[in-house]
């Protein structure tokens, strides 16, 4: 018979640093998982000798590639990987992520350390389920950074999130028992929704009221280095996983109301007649709320993502199509701002604190 996906497990932990194992770590529910094992298995040149097949396999190295989607619960378990994912992060007791007094909740602050090049090492691991206990796997991802994280926010749906790892060393247990800080998994009452009143995706320089966005992504990328050379000789494994280059970007589709916007991306203006050389840069004001109240709280679990300065650029034309509506869509990529914080993502919970394991 198949064996089926659903008694998989995914689970993570942050590490002391490179070259550890994380000693404590936290599982969560996802819709689909492929983080896992690259083998770079390869083939050499064809040779002269009387035949004319390959003759030559080889393995140029290992590494842990892939990442997984989830619908991100707010609770607890998800502030590890927006701090892996980051850099860092400050807490502030008793309110939310408005700053309004909340006694019992927690406002926690992930951005970029103070080196914007720093990312933690943390430790992935997957239960695969056999048909039968004897034959289930256990697989750990030694030395992983986060390269990607991503939000889908729907109009009518659950937020998602897809994240993305690489890491240097996997290792294999054919017997696994995984002890979990989280015993039980995260429920559903903490998932942010599209729909619940209250959310809202603004470019508060141009308006102050919310956008009417039919779909939008939010991606979060810290892109690494080319892993032909992270590579040394004599290793198959990566010598480090260094981050060159990191960006925050968003994509919307936006209903059609009025050119102003529009306008005001080409022309400078929203009244403008004419283009002009100055790219649009404004800011970005993202939030997402759960459908009910934190328990024994007065707010729900929430996240906001803002970015003070954000090159915006709409997409192609306005296209007019025959029996649908006028959309407009346009992306964003964060820039840095004078002063400040690149970005900074504000999650309400009633986790007291996320400190890195040292």
């Amino acid at each position: 018979m198949a064996v089926t996906a659903q008694p998989g497990i995914l689970s993570w932990g942050g590490q002391t640093g490179k070259g550890s194992v994380a000693t404590q770590f936290y599982q969560h529910r996802a819709a689909d998982i492929d983080l896992g094992v690259v083998s770079d298995d390869r083939l050499g040149p064809p040779e002269v000798g009387g035949i004319n097949t390959p003759t030559i396999p080889y393995r140029a190295g290992v590494l842990v590639g892939g990442g997984a989607t989830i619908n991100p619960r707010l609770e607890d378990t998800i502030g590890w990987i927006l701090y892996g994912a980051t850099g860092s992060v400050t807490t502030t007791a008793d309110e939310n992520v408005f700053g309004t007094v909340d006694t019992g909740a927690y406002h926690h602050t992930f951005k970029f350390a103070s080196d914007s090049a720093f990312l933690p090492y943390m430790t992935f691991q997957k239960y695969i389920p056999g048909s039968s206990a004897t034959n289930d796997l256990g697989e750990q991802y030694k030395d992983c950074k986060i390269v990607n994280v991503a939000l889908a926010l729907p109009n009518d749906g659950l937020i998602t999130s897809r994240v993305d790892v690489l890491g240097r060393e996997p290792s294999f247990d054919d017997n696994p028992s995984i002890t979990y800080e989280n015993t039980q998994m995260e429920d559903y009452q903490s998932i942010p929704i599209g729909s619940v009143t209250g959310g809202y995706i603004q470019i508060p320089t141009y308006d102050t009221a919310d956008l009417p966005i039919t779909a939008a992504n939010i991606t979060l990328t810290n892109a690494p280095l080319d892993v032909a050379q992270e590579k040394n000789f004599g290793s198959p494994y990566l010598d480090e996983i260094t981050i060159v280059g990191r960006s925050l970007t968003v994509d919307m589709v936006v209903k059609w109301k009025d050119p102003q916007l529009y306008l005001d991306i080409l022309t400078g203006s929203t009244s403008g007649t004419q283009w002009v050389v100055n790219p649009y840069v404004s800011d970005l004001d993202v939030y997402a709320v759960s459908p009910d109240v934190m328990p024994s709280q007065a707010s729900p679990y929430q996240i906001r993502v803002q970015a003070p300065e954000v090159m915006y650029q709409q997409v192609g034309g306005v296209r007019l199509a025959g029996n649908n509506a006028v959309m407009l869509r346009i992306t964003g990529t964060a820039i840095a701002p004078t002063s400040g914080d690149y970005f900074t993502i504000d999650v309400a919970n009633k986790t007291t604190q996320y400190v890195w394991p040292t």
